[in-house]
């Protein structure tokens, strides 16, 4: 029995004797240390490119501030916050402009009179400061429709919350006839609109 390859197979039993071997150490010594050396390339690859955004965002903060301190601007004066400087001006305002829209939306405002209103302070304001009125009226129900549609559909935004219809007042009982085909009720709601920051700080 020959345990020994024959003289001309020595060569290539070698080479891939050595080959073996040298995958051998290459795993038990060395493989953990590519790998981790991989790893760590690629961290440092993620904090070089995040370090590249942060020094980048910095770079735009001016720019940033300039454009925030625009919108602030903007934002100040826009035409959907109640324009006033300060809450009572504002309440008085809302009222001002309920009444004028009865005056030009109402198709008989002879019958639609205001009969009470109530400045609502807001108790616990956030950042923007809410004015609330409180109204009693009474207007045909046809009108009542009318107004307060063109109440909410106007700038500044006003909005109308708590509607409530309290009783029905016949034309007799008025003193007038005509007073719409359903007659008058009488009704209360509360109406609202919002001071800008600016004049939230300052009231």
């Amino acid at each position: 029995m020959q345990w020994l390859p024959e003289r001309k197979n020595n060569r290539p039993l070698a080479v891939g004797l050595l080959i073996i071997a040298a995958i051998l150490v290459y795993i038990g010594g060395f493989h953990w240390f590519v790998v981790r050396h991989a790893e760590l390339a690629s961290e440092s690859d993620r904090l070089e490119q995040q370090a590249a955004r942060f020094k980048a965002a910095v770079a735009r903060e001016p720019d940033l501030q300039a454009r925030l301190a625009e919108l602030r601007e903007q934002r100040a004066g826009n035409t959907l916050f109640l324009q006033e400087n300060g809450f009572s001006s504002a309440a008085a305002s809302l009222t001002r402009q309920l009444r004028e829209i009865i005056d030009s939306e109402a198709l008989q405002p002879e019958f639609c009179t205001v009969q009470a209103t109530q400045n609502i302070p807001d108790q616990e304001p956030e950042r923007f400061e809410q004015v609330t009125v409180n109204v009693r009226m009474q207007c045909p129900l046809d009108d009542i429709s009318r107004v307060l549609y063109a109440l909410e559909d106007r700038e500044p935004l006003v909005f109308v919350d708590n509607l409530m219809v309290r009783q029905r007042i016949s034309a007799d009982r008025a003193g007038r006839r005509g007073a719409g085909s359903y007659g008058r009720v009488e009704i209360s709601f509360n109406m609202y609109g919002f001071l800008t920051e600016a004049a939230s700080r300052s009231s």
